[in-house]
C-alpha cells in the first residue's frame, strides 16, 4: 500500500463512489455474518430436533430464574458487606476481600444474564411472530432466508464492483492522460533512452495492472476485511475468550506478510521490465517487417523473442512462486487459529465444563449448537483470508506498475524553460555555435560514449543556405538537433541573434524551426491534417497554397478523396517520395524563419528530389535554410551558399563548393562518389 497514496489525487474526484462502495461492503459483510449464524438456529432445528419457539421460551425461563437467583445473591452479598462494615472490618480483611471478589463477579453474571435475556425477549416479540412452529416448516424458513440474504448480497456484490471498475477506469485514464503530458514534456534523449517499447509498456500493462490494483483497493479489499470483522465480532459474541484463542497468531501473520509483500513487490517489477523488452523485440519485428520477409529471417526474430520471453518466463515464475508460497501458509495459518478455539471449545462440550486448568473459558457450559455457531463464524473467516490473499498478491503487482508509472511521471527533462525566459524576436541576424561539444548521454557509465562533437565554433548569417556535409558519424545530424534543443551541448552554446537559446521558452524557440527528416513521419490522419499538423489554425486555402508550391496537388488529385484521404500509419499508403513532398507542403505552411532539411530527398525519386530542390529554391529566401547530406547534387549548389565539412565531430572546413573542392580530398571524395554521379545521371534524365 506504499504506493497508493500518490493516487489519491486521482480517486479525489470519485470520493462519493469510494464512500458508496464502503457501505455497500458493511451491508454485504453484514449479510455474510447475518447468514453464517443462521448455522445455530438449524443445529437446533436439524440436529436436536428442538423447536425454537420452544427454545427462546426455555431460554428466557433459564434466563429469568438465573437472574433472580443472581439477585438474591447479590442481596445476600450487599448485606454481608453491610455487616462487615458496621462491624468495622478491615478492608484488609480476608473475607471482606472475598465477598467484594463475589459481589463483582456476580454483579457481571447478572449483566451477562440481563443481556441475554433481553435478547431473547426480543427475539420473542418480533422474530418469533413470523417463524414457523413446524419443525421442517422452521428449516425451509431458515433456507429461504439464506437464499434471500444470498441473493440480495449476490445484488449489492454486482453493484459495489461496476461502481469500483467504473472509479478504477477513470482514474487510470486520468494516470494515462498525465503521463503522456508528461512525456511529451520530456527531452528527446530521456524518451530514446527508455524507447517506446519501455513506454507502451507503462501506458498498456503496467497501467492494466494499476487498474487492478485501485479495484482491488475500492472492492474485495474493503468487502473482504469487513467480511472477516463481521465474523470475529459474532465469533467473540459466542465466546470472546475462545475468539481471542485464535487470534494469538496474529502477529505471526502479519511478519509473513510484511514478507511477503516485499518478496512479491520485488519480483513484479522485474517481470514488468522484462515485459518491456517483449515489446521491445515486437517493435522491432514489426516495423521491420519488409526486410524480416526479404531476407527470409523470421527464424532470427522468433529465436530473439523466445530469448527474451524465457526470461520473462523465469521472471514470471518466481511471482507465481512467491504468489504460490502465500496461499498454503496463509491457509495453514488460518485452520490453526481456528483450532486453537475450537480443540478447547471441543473440551468444554464434552466435559461440561467452563474452565481448563484453573482457567475460565465460558460463564456457562457450551452446548453443541453454541459451538457449532463458532465454528461456522470461524470458517466464515477463512473465505475472505483466502480472497485477500489473492488480492493481496496482485496488489503487489499493481504497486510495482504504480512504483514504474511515477518513477516515468517524477523523472524531471532534462531540457526545460529557464526561470525567467527572454523574448526570441523572428531571427534576423545570424545562428552561432559557439565552442560547442556534446556526447549522447548513457544509461550505464560504463557504455559511455565519446564526444560526438568537439569544439565546434560556427557562425552562419541569416539568409544563408548552409550545407553541412560528411561521412556517416561526422556529427552532421548532432549539429542541427541543437538548434530546437533536442539535446543540448555538454559545454559551448547556441546563439540565434546573439540571444543563447538556453535563456527563452522551448515553445518560442521550435516555433522558428522547421524540420524535414530523412525518416519522413505522417500520421494516420488525412492529407489536409498531415500537412497543418504544425499549423493548425491554417486555412483550407493556405493549406492548398503550400501544397501546390510543394507540388503535392497532383498526389492529392490522384487520391480517392483529395485533401480528405486518410494516408494510413506512418502514410504507409504513399511512397517515400511522395511523403516527403508532404513533409516539405507542411514545414512550407508553419513558414518558419530558420529551416532544418536532414537528407530530406533521401527516399525520393529523381522526379520527386527535382521538384523539392526547384521548390526549396524559393521557399529557402529570407530564411536560414541547414542541408544536412552526404553530398551535394548539382540542383542543391544552384541556391547553397556557404558548404560545411565536418569530420569526427570537428568542423574541417567551411567555404563555397568551388573553394573546398580545390582545397580538401575529402571533399572531394565526396562529391564524386559513384553514388553521386549516378544521382546526377537521374537527374539530367528527370530534367
Amino acid at each position: 500500500m506504499d504506493s497508493f497514496p500518490r493516487l489519491f489525487p486521482y480517486l479525489r474526484p470519485y470520493r462519493r463512489q469510494l464512500f458508496l462502495s464502503i457501505l455497500l461492503g458493511l451491508v454485504i459483510a453484514s449479510l455474510w455474518g447475518a447468514n453464517l449464524t443462521l448455522a445455530f438456529p438449524v443445529v437446533k432445528v436439524l440436529l436436536e430436533r428442538q423447536n425454537l419457539h420452544d427454545f427462546v421460551a426455555e431460554k428466557i425461563e433459564d434466563e429469568s430464574a438465573e437472574e433472580a437467583r443472581l439477585l438474591t445473591s447479590l442481596e445476600n452479598l450487599n448485606s454481608r458487606l453491610v455487616d462487615y462494615r458496621s462491624h468495622q472490618v478491615a478492608p484488609t480483611d480476608a473475607n471482606y476481600i472475598g465477598t467484594l471478589h463475589s459481589q463483582a463477579e456476580q454483579q457481571g453474571k447478572l449483566a451477562d444474564t440481563q443481556s441475554s435475556l433481553y435478547r431473547y425477549r426480543w427475539l420473542q416479540a418480533y422474530v418469533m411472530p413470523i417463524v414457523p412452529h413446524n419443525e421442517f416448516q422452521t428449516l425451509a424458513w431458515l433456507l429461504v432466508v439464506v437464499l434471500l440474504a444470498t441473493a440480495i448480497k449476490g445484488a449489492l456484490i454486482f453493484w459495489q464492483d461496476v461502481l469500483v471498475g467504473s472509479v478504477a477506469e477513470s482514474a487510470v485514464m486520468g494516470v494515462r492522460k498525465d503521463l503522456l503530458r508528461h512525456t511529451l514534456d520530456l527531452d528527446y534523449a530521456s524518451l530514446s533512452h527508455e524507447g517506446p517499447s519501455g513506454l507502451m509498456s507503462r501506458f498498456t500493462y503496467d497501467a492494466e495492472q494499476l487498474s487492478t490494483g485501485i479495484t482491488l483497493v475500492a472492492s474485495r479489499l474493503i468487502r473482504e476485511p469487513l467480511k472477516c470483522l463481521s465474523c470475529m465480532f459474532l465469533a467473540l459474541y459466542i465466546n470472546w475468550r475462545l475468539t481471542l484463542l485464535s487470534l494469538l497468531l496474529m502477529p505471526l501473520l502479519a511478519l509473513f506478510l510484511g514478507w511477503f509483500g516485499k518478496a512479491m513487490k520485488r519480483a513484479s517489477r522485474r517481470m514488468m521490465e522484462s515485459m518491456s523488452q517483449i515489446y521491445k523485440v515486437l517493435e522491432e519485428t514489426f516495423d521491420g517487417l519488409k526486410v524480416v520477409i526479404a531476407y527470409n529471417n523470421a527464424g532470427h526474430h522468433r529465436d530473439h523473442f523466445d530469448r527474451e520471453y524465457k526470461a520473462y518466463f523465469k521472471k514470471a515464475m518466481k511471482v507465481v512462486k512467491v504468489d504460490a508460497s502465500a496461499k498454503p501458509l496463509l491457509e495453514l495459518f488460518g485452520l490453526t487459529a481456528m483450532f486453537l478455539a475450537l480443540i478447547p471449545g471441543a473440551y468444554l462440550v464434552l466435559r461440561m465444563k467452563t474452565h481448563i486448568w484453573g482457567v475460565r473459558l465460558a460463564v456457562d457450559p457450551l452446548s453443541p449448537s453454541d459451538l457449532t455457531a463458532l465454528y461456522a463464524v470461524l470458517v466464515g473467516m477463512l473465505d475472505p483470508i483466502r480472497k485477500m490473499n489473492s488480492g493481496f498478491s496482485r496488489l503487489k503487482r499493481s504497486s510495482a506498475a504504480i512504483d514504474r508509472i511515477f518513477q516515468l511521471m517524477d523523472q524531471p527533462s532534462a531540457i526545460g524553460d529557464p526561470e525567467k525566459p527572454q523574448s526570441l524576436p523572428n531571427h534576423s541576424k545570424s545562428i552561432e555555435f559557439r565552442d560547442v561539444s556534446f556526447r549522447y548521454p548513457a544509461v550505464d557509465p560504463k557504455k559511455q560514449r565519446g564526444l560526438v562533437l568537439e569544439h565546434v565554433d560556427l557562425t552562419i548569417l541569416f539568409g544563408e543556405v548552409v550545407a553541412i556535409v560528411g561521412q556517416n558519424g561526422s556529427g552532421k545530424s548532432t549539429l542541427v538537433n541543437l538548434l530546437p534543443r533536442f539535446y543540448d551541448p555538454e559545454i559551448g552554446e547556441v546563439l540565434i541573434d546573439g540571444q543563447p537559446i538556453r535563456k527563452v521558452t522551448l515553445a518560442d524557440l521550435r516555433r522558428q524551426v522547421g524540420i524535414v527528416t530523412q525518416e519522413t513521419v505522417l500520421f494516420d490522419d488525412t492529407i489536409l491534417e498531415n500537412i497543418r499538423y504544425g499549423t493548425p489554425d491554417a486555412t483550407r486555402d493556405q493549406v492548398i497554397e503550400a501544397a501546390r508550391q510543394a507540388h503535392v496537388l497532383p498526389i492529392i488529385e490522384a487520391m480517392p478523396h483529395g485533401f480528405d484521404t486518410v494516408i494510413g500509419n506512418k502514410g504507409r499508403d504513399l511512397s517515400g517520395g511522395q511523403r516527403q513532398r508532404i513533409a516539405l507542403a507542411r514545414v512550407i505552411l508553419k513558414n518558419p524563419s530558420i529551416l532544418i532539411l536532414d537528407e530530406a530527398t533521401s527516399a525520393a525519386d529523381a522526379n520527386s528530389e527535382s521538384l523539392i530542390h526547384e521548390t526549396l529554391k524559393t521557399f529557402v529566401k529570407d530564411r536560414t535554410t541547414f542541408l544536412i547530406s552526404h553530398t551535394l547534387s548539382q540542383s542543391l549548389l544552384e541556391f547553397v551558399t556557404k558548404v560545411i565539412l565536418m569530420e569526427n565531430g570537428k568542423v574541417v572546413m567551411v567555404g563555397t563548393h568551388e573553394e573546398l573542392l580545390k582545397a580538401s580530398p575529402l571533399y572531394r571524395r565526396l562529391f564524386q562518389a559513384p553514388s553521386r554521379q549516378m544521382s546526377q545521371v537521374a537527374e539530367t534524365k528527370a530534367a
